[in-house]
């Protein structure tokens, strides 16, 4: 098997890729992934604008209402709807505090729920979950019933509540086999095309055509990264919003702006009165602040925050960069980024003259039977010294470009996140890059636009989550220079 594979590898890098055949299957690439990026911009889920008045309260579930008012998606917001909502309808109780236990609030269960009154699936779910840690005759501390947004449990949460959102027609899959049609065939004939270039030129030596073989394997990366996009989108469970989803979307936030005049914002759970689901639908909006802290029951939402700075409360996106070099202080990047090109550059012209035989003279004199050995060896290293390259080349460009750029910001911290917990690598290769360096995603929403980029900032700049704060920082590399607290003035050492 090890043979095979060594084989295959050989047969691919063999010959030198055909220039045409590389045009033709990488401009079909390019127009794949441009398809592609305007169906997932055509199935984005809707943000439309409240109703001109709220009506009564409709018949959905706070779990769906809060799906319906966060881009068709579950967050924490609707496991802690759902539990107050329950506490209205007599199922829970929802107790304050205890003195020695900060600000978490209690549950037990209760029998004073209305006679006729039935649980959808998912809350019953919630109940059970309450149901399984009464252990003794005391009320149950918030943190026993908290539950990871990854985990099981959760996906069974979520799988619940989508059922009852796609029911009723409100919801439905995001993704059809019409959409990803055109991209998929474009990508798999780009591959096809890419694959058969490889089929050229065998008489040129490897180390004399590297360049357009880096394409060559290049445009074989972007083929299998379009293609794992694609069947994602087909096999996820993404969702958006129907026609009457939009509609009943309307009027909940409708009455999330009544809620809101009535100031539920502030309002501790454990004060609700059995009957009153206000505070339920108004926490499912992510309008609670009072419930988020008495009730802790899962971490919010990285990507998604509601914001009420500008004319009127929004939904608004957040992304966290994580290319090359984002976070890096201009100065040190463009230095850091010249010294690597520089230093690949050397060892490229290096490796490119020991595998023509234009060096290391004594190593092929000694071991001249391995000589092919020592050339293929020379080569491979060559290939990769385009890692340094490339990465120095465009991480000094980005710092070039910020060392006399600043932007200025000046708003509320709608998430402050550590790379860790938002980096698509798996948390512990994350946290093992981070070492002991805190840094720590900023973003800032100044009420300008519906998607929030983060900055990243040092211990010195750093802002907890929901402050007020004015914030400078570079715009290509997000590196906070500064970052002042609203209301207060920082002294320079």
């Amino acid at each position: 098997m090890l043979i095979g594979m060594v084989a295959l590898g050989w047969d691919v890098v063999s010959a030198t890729p055909s220039g045409r055949g590389l045009v033709i299957g990488i401009l079909l690439l390019a127009i794949a992934a441009i398809g592609l990026w305007f169906a997932e911009r055509h199935v984005a889920p809707t943000r439309p604008q409240p109703a001109d008045h709220p009506g009564e309260l409709r018949r959905e579930s706070p779990a769906v209402v809060n799906m319906l008012t966060n881009d068709a998606t579950l967050t924490a917001s609707g496991f802690r709807a759902t539990l107050i909502d329950l506490a209205a309808r007599g199922w829970l109780r929802l107790l304050p505090p205890a003195d020695d236990d900060d600000d978490l609030g209690r549950v037990r269960p209760a029998a004073t729920a209305y006679e006729g009154d039935a649980l959808l699936p998912h809350e019953r779910l919630v109940l059970q979950h309450v149901m399984a840690r009464f252990t003794t005759d005391r009320a149950i501390p918030v943190r026993f019933l908290a539950v990871d947004v990854k985990g099981a449990w959760w996906r069974r949460f979520r799988s619940l509540v989508v059922d009852d959102a796609q029911q009723a027609g409100l919801l439905r899959r995001r993704w059809t086999a019409q959409l990803l049609a055109a991209p998929a065939v474009l990508v798999v004939l780009a591959g096809l095309i890419i694959w058969a270039a490889r089929d050229g030129d065998v008489d040129v030596a490897v180390v004399d055509s590297i360049e357009r073989r880096a394409w060559f394997f290049a445009a074989l990366l972007g083929v299998a990264a379009l293609g794992y996009r694609i069947v994602r989108h087909a096999i996820d469970h993404s969702l958006t919003h129907t026609e009457a989803g939009l509609a009943a979307t309307r009027e909940w936030l409708a009455v999330r702006q009544q809620l809101v005049e009535a100031d539920y914002g502030p309002m501790a759970p454990s004060a609700i009165e059995v009957g009153d689901r206000s505070l339920g639908y108004a926490s499912a909006m992510c309008l609670a602040e009072g419930a988020a802290v008495e009730l802790p029951l899962a971490r919010e939402d990285h990507h998604r925050a509601w914001s009420n700075v500008g004319q009127h409360a929004r939904l608004v996106r957040v992304k966290y960069p994580t290319r090359l070099g984002y976070g890096l202080h201009p100065a040190v990047a463009m230095v850091a980024g010249l010294v690597a090109a520089f230093v690949g550059l050397r060892l490229r012209r290096f490796f490119s003259d020991a595998a023509r035989g234009d060096t290391l003279d004594s190593l092929y004199e000694r071991f001249p039977e391995q000589d092919w050995l020592i050339a293929d060896v020379a080569t491979g290293l060559t290939v990769l010294t385009f890692v340094p390259i490339l990465a120095g080349v465009f991480v000094a460009i980005a710092g070039a470009a910020d060392v006399f750029s600043t932007v200025e910001r000046t708003g509320v911290v709608l998430r402050a996140r550590q790379p860790a917990e938002v980096a698509p690598l798996p948390r512990s290769i994350r946290r093992l890059i981070e070492r002991d360096r805190y840094t720590l995603f900023v973003a800032i929403d100044d009420g300008t636009s519906d998607t929030v980029v983060a900055w990243r900032a040092g211990e010195r700049n750093a802002i907890p989550q929901g402050a007020n704060a004015t914030v400078r920082a570079s715009p290509v590399l997000g590196y906070v220079r500064r970052a002042v607290p609203v209301g207060h003035i920082l002294v320079d050492d």
